[in-house]
């Protein structure tokens, strides 16, 4: 009698074989068959993509998948990938229904992995599917948005400094802002310059800012916006203002820059204990051993 075990193979391949049919049945119909209104309406920036050309058949399957996957996912979902899209700067080409549709992508390509693993019984690939699929399209946004807070961390005393010494010679604040900024570059004068526009476009002063500390991510910033509005409100002298807050925000990245050093010396350690000692061990005894003159072979005999 055929064991129970004998039919995975076989399951695997039907159910492989009917998530091919229905995946091409998709990508070669039409949106309207079997997506509601609110649903092409979040396709419509991808299917400019789609008609430019420039998504592979593979991207546009895993398109189809892409307003089911963010009702399912929610608006909480959905407004923190946004926030983390904001803070890696809002690369060209890069949206929420793009990451959506990337992690469709990659759910697509390891479902036949995932049922190589459950045909030879290696169930914790399951839970690790949804895992990897989220984990690999958002380790980039992460990782830009990272370097793009520490840039402006980095940054943003420097510039208060010279923001105070420009207002402390009489210039009003918006004039010195635009000044400063030209002598600075990358993030920072980016995100300085989107608060000018918005400022020059009728935005409130307390708008603007807030949207900057919410666009940036950073600790600083926010440090920043949060006593500038306050000593905007109160009537404080900004220059002494923005001095002090420069002069909190470099105690803040010192602090920030002894702690990565902590961090880092049980690194080096490790590196060392497990490649160098060994390593120099080897070294030290094929050394012995040559200068020595030792015929081990004669010895193993002895031994024997």
């Amino acid at each position: 009698m055929t064991s129970f075990s004998t039919w995975w193979p076989a399951v695997g391949a039907t159910a492989a074989l009917v998530m091919f049919l229905l995946g091409y049945r998709m990508m070669r119909g039409k949106p309207s068959e079997y997506l509601d209104a609110a649903d092409l309406v979040l396709l419509k920036e991808e299917r400019r993509r789609e008609a430019s050309g420039r998504l592979t058949a593979l991207e546009r399957l895993a398109g189809r998948f892409v307003p089911a996957l963010r009702r399912r996912i929610g608006p909480t979902a959905v407004r923190y990938l946004q926030r983390q899209i904001d803070h890696a700067g809002r690369p060209v080409g890069v949206t929420v229904d793009g990451l959506l549709r990337r992690i469709c992508w990659w759910l697509l390509i390891l479902v036949p992995v995932l049922v190589l693993f459950v045909v030879r019984g290696v169930w914790l690939a399951i839970p690790l599917l949804p895992v990897c699929a989220v984990l690999l399209p958002l380790a980039r946004i992460t990782g830009t948005a990272r370097r793009r807070r520490e840039s402006i961390d980095r940054d943003l005393p420097d510039f208060l400094d010279i923001l105070a010494v420009t207002v402390t010679a009489g210039i009003t604040f918006r004039a010195a802002m635009v000044r400063v900024t030209d002598r600075f570059g990358g993030p920072l004068q980016e995100e300085v310059r989107l608060t000018l526009d918005q400022l020059a476009h009728g935005a409130s002063v307390r708008v603007a800012f807030t949207n900057f500390d919410t666009r940036s991510g950073s600790s600083a910033v926010h440090s920043f916006v949060s006593a500038f509005l306050q000593a905007e409100e109160l009537g404080a002298p900004l220059a002494e203002t923005l001095n002090q807050i420069a002069l909190d925000m470099r105690r803040d990245n010192a602090q920030r820059v002894r702690r990565k050093a902590q961090q880092t010396a049980p690194r080096v350690t490790l590196a060392t204990s497990f490649i160098f000692v060994p390593a120099t061990l080897v070294l030290m005894f094929v050394g012995f051993y040559v200068a020595s003159g030792l015929d081990l072979g004669a010895m193993l005999k002895s031994f024997g």
